[in-house]
């Protein structure tokens, strides 16, 4: 299986939780959903090409959870004053006439987050042969983000690689791993999180949630399973 792998780094990240309220807790990773939203911005795609042109690309994620702090931002939600259809040399800007008050809000960002990322497209070589160009040559449609679209991010090429099926069995394994295709053995000294993440999205924007198994420090840690990949030097799962 043809890979792409790539460098997502940023000076600071956001990934909404689901269930975050008033305070908004962020992810300490980055879900798969939100990295087929960065790949949608590179190749210049509509939002909802997650549920549909992006569907078939398989994910994988692997890196230390990042320091965390919390941020206060103001939050308007009062649209800008519309435009006229005629404009002339002598019209001044307007303002909205009932402006909202902006309100504060608690966000956690994650500082410094570093992420590897290998993603496969086996149902479209010519696109990820696409994405892997625009890539390498810093060539994307949008700016790609960490999250939100204020925190600009740098992807960095790393290779182009083939994945290797491994046989079932025990296996040294980095990054996010899907906790339904491992069975997680015992291992001294990691810290082993489990969490559940946002996978895929539908056309209607109904999301699907999935538990995950993470490292906290980056570390391989030793289950058995029968989805493992190698990639290069790394070993893991694809999501």
């Amino acid at each position: 299986m043809d890979t792409l792998s790539f460098r997502w780094s940023a000076k600071y990240g956001h990934f909404l939780r689901a269930e975050a309220n008033v305070n908004a807790l962020s992810y300490p990773t980055p879900p798969r959903t939100a990295v087929l939203g960065m790949l949608a911005a590179i190749l210049g795609l509509e939002k909802d090409a997650l549920a549909t042109d992006l569907a078939g690309i398989r994910v994988a994620v692997s890196g230390a959870v990042p320091a965390r702090f919390w941020h206060r931002v103001k939050l308007r939600k009062d649209p800008p004053t519309p435009l006229p259809w005629e404009v002339k040399r002598s019209q001044r800007g307007a303002e909205n006439p009932a402006p909202e008050k902006a309100a504060l809000i608690n966000q956690e960002w994650l500082l410094k987050p570093n992420f590897l990322v290998h993603v496969a497209w086996p149902e479209q070589p010519a696109r990820l042969a696409e994405l892997a160009e625009r890539i390498e040559n810093r060539r994307w449609h949008f700016s790609p983000c960490m999250g939100l679209s204020e925190l600009l991010c740098d992807v960095e090429f790393v290779a182009r690689q083939v994945a290797s099926p491994l046989p079932t069995g025990r296996h040294i394994v980095q990054g996010l791993c899907m906790a339904d295709d491992v069975r997680l053995l015992t291992a001294d000294n990691l810290g082993i999180h489990l969490l559940r993440l946002p996978h895929s999205v539908s056309a209607n924007r109904v999301f699907r949630h999935v538990p995950y198994y993470l490292e906290h420090r980056g570390q391989p840690f030793p289950v058995e399973t029968a989805a493992a990949w190698r990639v290069g030097e790394w070993t893991g799962l694809f999501s």
